[in-house]
């Protein structure tokens, strides 16, 4: 109770004043009269006092114009300030207990009055509407009653305003206003954080000034940024002493490199993408059930609207280069009220108020306590390092700068009896970074057993950050689930050599950092090699049918090849498209040859722009556009190609708010052309639905609701017709019927409003896939719509919200 008087004692409020605070904050409002002597003030005052308690509590000081100007008290104001009197008027409002604290202090001469608002372990609505009587405008001026609030409303603090509270509260609620994150979940590369602590101040300081918007983190690979930045957010979330106004914190990475015979670069033509940073924010804010009423199909308005609304720290691992006009806009006109932090190998730009740059370890200190820290690690030993190897410190050190994946690499094999001398002499063998990491990659894989090795090969064959399950490598390898999952994985994970994170199916997949990836790709020889490859072509060939659906599904039949010579040209452009998984570069030298031969073959032109679609490619979208009309313009009924083209603009369509309209518009074109050679195409009718529903989510419900709901009801037609019927379904179309379902169900919830309908629809998709993470939770989220009452009773009964 003292510590809480001490909120209202005189210091406290002449602290506050000394901030020369500007604007109001979800803890602190501002106001120039206190006013209860009238059922307006009143309910404009329990209102606020509701919001306050059902958020994070705090201030309102009344004696502060809207200028932030104290000013004081004078005789606009009620004289009765009594605190019992204030909460009998609470008490007539809120249904539940608010425990507020008042006092009057005198500062410069000028009164103030305070009350403090303790915030409440439970909702607490309303009990009865807010309402008070005014008077129209005009001659036949009458008065009628105004409502402030209904009962049964619930308020909260949304920034400087006290809103009615959305889906957003509840899940702020539901955390305890803790921060909702992303970071706890990611993959840490240490044991143990050592060092940095002057750089742990720097991006502190960084981040708390109001002139730094983005900061940017940058230094070579391997250098420690990710594991600097996730220890940085970590103190954000869990000490408290690392004060902080965010809300959010969302962690995204993107890692783009290729190899060539002159090492590792960065592609200049690609950069990540800014449709897929968008798609990584947005997945976020899906997942958490953050998504907004007024969201719409334009992922990046919704984006963008989310970060200008709430105070958010958005994370970019692995930001390589910036070429995308779009990205570069997106960052130098950041939401003021969010920021950011990038890692990347690379300066970006010169709008970047805030660069800290990372080097090694210093050799004092951080790098022998980054190795002991290591050491202990792969011995399992209370085993410090310097007391065995302390005379070659400076040697290691002057070999790999204090690079932490250098070191920890060293430690490894040190720890698996490696002669000291023999990793000194790998280290002198070449002074580039990559050479110091491709030399430590050689130590620590030569030591692993046949089946470690067998295991990080297979991880590293796809191009692209593929994720792999233990299943999936049991698959590919023929070896034993107690192999992989027990001895293989858990020893590279040790090592740094593979990392795991969750699958959209919810599953643990694992995958090789990009350096490692490159190095076994190309050095690691296996006896059983070739016997690996084919299995995995196979894999990849059944994986590649799963995920795309019938394009790929019978795709050599639907060829339309008419004679000998086209129909081997299209089974080696089928293989060239699974191939482009693993080599990208040769299934492109392929199928142009292919077409070299056969120019006249509109289905070599479909493949081709598959793989082009797929490419790591900046203008991979108009490549592939490119290659599937010609594939028309050859053949005008080609049914495959005009589906395509179809899914290829709905998917050009995120992140270009201004012409999204037009893009849909044709994209329903090229479906309707699919239709009117087959009427009876699911993927059409799917591909036709999906863009009325986004047509139908951009007209405004209030405005248009006859034309909104018009629309919604000829996607959901469509949907219909999109179901696969039969009683023999195969993996893929059962997994086609899950996903028309969700976005059937999501029509209905978002166009029509018709919650009863799309709760129906999402058991119909969980009757093809139970474990469907979308349905699962599109149905949790309507499970609260259909039945709000006991659907807040089950979720909320143990938190001690529900009385």
């Amino acid at each position: 109770m003292i510590e809480k008087l001490r909120l209202l004692s005189q210091d406290r409020i002449e602290e506050i004043k000394n901030l020369n605070i500007r604007s109001e904050r979800t803890d602190l409002e501002f106001k120039e009269i206190f006013k209860l002597s009238d059922a307006k003030s009143k309910a404009e005052f329990v209102k606020d006092i509701s919001a306050f308690a059902n958020s994070k509590g705090g201030y309102i000081l009344y004696g502060i114009n809207n200028n932030y100007d104290w000013i004081g008290l004078d005789e606009k104001s009620d004289d009765n300030i009594d605190e019992a009197h204030i909460s009998n008027v609470i008490e007539e409002f809120i249904d539940g207990f608010v425990e507020i604290f008042t006092n009057l202090v005198e500062i410069d001469g000028s009164s103030f009055f305070i009350v403090y608002i303790e915030p409440s372990d439970v909702i607490l609505p309303f009990k009865k509407d807010g309402q008070y009587q005014k008077s129209t405008w005009g001659k036949n001026a009458k008065q009628i009653k105004a409502t402030v609030f209904k009962k049964g409303d619930v308020y909260c603090r949304r920034g400087s305003r006290s809103i009615k509270a959305d889906n957003l509260f509840y899940r702020k609620k539901q955390n305890q206003f803790k921060i909702i994150e992303n970071v706890l979940e990611q993959n840490t590369l240490y044991n143990e954080f050592i060092g940095r602590e002057e750089h742990i101040k720097e991006i502190y300081n960084k981040l708390n000034n109001d002139n730094n918007r983005i900061i940017q983190i940058d230094g070579i690979g391997g250098i420690g940024k990710t594991s600097f930045v996730h220890y940085f957010c970590k103190q954000l979330i869990i000490n408290e002493t690392f004060t902080n106004n965010f809300e959010f914190i969302i962690w995204t990475s993107s890692k783009r490199n290729k190899y060539t015979p002159d090492g590792i670069k960065s592609l200049t033509e690609y950069v990540s993408n800014y449709s897929d940073l968008i798609d990584d924010i947005y997945k976020f804010i899906e997942e958490n059930n953050l998504v907004s009423e007024i969201d719409t199909s334009d992922n990046e308005h919704n984006v963008i609207n989310f970060l200008n609304n709430n105070t958010v720290l958005l994370i970019v691992d692995n930001l390589e280069t910036l070429n995308d006009p779009d990205l570069i806009s997106f960052l130098g006109k950041f939401p003021t009220s969010s920021k950011a932090i990038l890692t990347t190998r690379e300066t970006l730009g010169d709008f970047f108020m805030a660069r800290i740059n990372l080097n090694g370890f210093k050799e004092e200190r951080e790098f022998p306590d980054f190795l002991n820290s290591q050491y202990k690690n792969f011995t399992g030993k209370d085993i410090v390092f310097t007391n065995y190897y302390g005379q070659y410190i400076s040697e290691l050190y002057k070999y790999t700068k204090g690079m932490p994946l250098a070191g920890q690499l060293i430690t490894h094999q040190l720890a698996m009896s490696t002669p000291i001398d023999s990793v000194i002499q790998n280290l002198k063998s070449g002074d580039a970074y990559h050479d110091i990491l491709t030399f430590c990659f050689q130590g620590s894989i030569d030591k692993l057993s046949e089946e470690e090795k067998n295991v990080l090969y297979i991880l590293s064959l796809s191009e692209k950050e593929e994720l792999l399950t233990a299943d999936d490598i049991r698959y590919i390898s023929d070896m034993n689930s107690d192999e992989i999952g027990f001895k293989a994985l858990p020893q590279l994970a040790k090592i740094s050599l593979c990392y795991s994170q969750m699958t959209d199916s919810g599953d643990v997949g694992y995958t090789v950092p990009h350096l490692a990836k490159i190095y076994t790709k190309n050095f690691l020889k296996l006896n059983n090699e070739k016997n690996i490859l084919e299995k995995y072509e196979v894999f990849s060939q059944e994986r590649k049918t799963f995920l795309d659906g019938d394009l790929n599904h019978k795709l050599l039949l639907r060829s339309n090849a008419s004679n000998h010579q086209e129909r081997v040209a299209a089974n080696q452009a089928r293989q060239a498209l699974y191939i482009s998984n693993i080599n990208y570069d040769i299934a492109k030298e392929t199928i142009d040859e292919l077409i070299k031969h056969n120019s006249k073959f509109p289905f070599l032109y479909l493949i081709k722009g598959k793989i082009l679609e797929n490419s790591f490619y900046s203008d991979a979208y108009n490549l592939a556009k490119k290659e599937f009309l010609i594939a028309i313009e050859l053949d005008n009924e080609f049914l495959e190609a005009l589906i395509e083209l179809g899914f290829l603009e709905l998917k050009n369509r995120v992140g270009k708010s201004r012409t999204s309209k037009e893009i849909i518009s044709t994209a329903i074109g090229y479906f309707e052309r699919a239709l009117s050679v087959d009427p009876n195409n699911h993927r059409a009718h799917h591909g036709i639905a999906k863009s009325l529903a986004a047509q139908a989510k951009d007209i405004n419900y209030f405005n248009n609701k006859a034309q909104k709901h018009a629309k919604a009801n000829l996607a959901n037609d469509h949907f219909e017709r999109a179901y696969l019927i039969s009683e023999t379904l195969t993996p893929t179309q059962i997994h086609s019927n899950a996903i028309n379902a969700f976005n059937h169900a999501l029509n209905y919830n978002t166009n029509l409003r018709n919650y009863k309908e799309a709760y129906r629809v999402c058991n119909i998709g969980l009757t093809n896939e139970p474990n469907d993470i979308k349905l699962r939770k599109l149905k949790d989220e309507l499970d609260f719509k259909v039945n709000p009452k006991q659907y807040a009773h089950e979720k909320l009964k143990d938190k001690g919200w529900i009385k």
